[in-house]
């Protein structure tokens, strides 16, 4: 399921099925692609939660081209999020929620308010983990954290692997929290590095791509 049209053949039997989706996208590569995927799904009916990551090494969230790309996003009619890494500082409950709340009221300050707030939480290959207490104080300053809503089941697409066969999630659960990563998909199907490769990113040196592909293929080789 690595094209827009098998992405929305899943979604359409989902909805034949009464399944209620929570749609989400973690963008941690390409905001060029997450406003590809957005456009694909507007002209489809379909809304969704984009994360943006403040602290990607590939791209950055608060140039002028890109905050304008997240702005497509909401002018799409797609929520906007933030999607944050906690193992770059592996703070504390109380410090992680308060890094949370400065950087979604930066996200803020440059797209204007957001009508629900929201976070998700990156996990690269040596991630650190969010504890509860993190999510219960979040909670209390009224920021949603979908990864912890026990009323749906959750797939990921993470490191271009489905862990569950999606169609038969749908078949057997009627809340679906279905996370995407929208530099996995494409007109034509691509392998994960081509995925990569295809994105054209401007990379000082071509060593860093291949960094890059690496680490996809140690996190997938790892949930596998």
């Amino acid at each position: 399921m690595w094209t827009y049209n098998s992405y929305l053949e899943f979604v359409k039997e989902g909805l034949e099925n009464n399944v209620a989706f929570f749609f989400r996208h973690d963008v941690d590569i390409s905001l060029k692609k997450a406003v590809e995927m957005a456009d694909f799904e507007a002209k489809n009916g379909i809304r969704s939660t984009y994360y943006i990551l403040l602290s990607s090494p590939y791209y950055n969230a608060l140039e002028a081209e890109n905050l304008q790309r997240i702005r497509t996003l909401r002018e799409l009619g797609m929520n906007v999020g933030l999607h944050y890494d906690n193992s770059i500082k592996n703070q504390d409950a109380n410090k992680c929620c308060s890094e949370i709340i400065i950087q979604l009221g930066l996200l803020q300050h440059h797209i204007g308010e957001l009508e629900d707030q929201s976070v998700t939480f990156h996990k690269p290959l040596r991630g650190v983990d969010i504890n509860e207490e993190t999510v219960e104080l979040l909670n209390q300053s009224a920021i949603y954290s979908p990864n912890f809503d026990r009323r749906f089941k959750y797939i990921s697409d993470s490191g271009h692997n489905w862990r569950e066969n999606p169609y038969d999630v749908i078949k057997s659960h009627d809340m679906v929290h279905v996370n995407t990563h929208p530099e996995w998909y494409n007109e034509k199907e691509l392998d994960m590095e081509d995925c990569i490769f295809s994105l054209g990113l401007e990379f000082e040196y071509d060593k860093e791509v291949m960094r890059l592909v690496r680490s996809m293929r140690e996190y997938r080789d790892r949930v596998l």
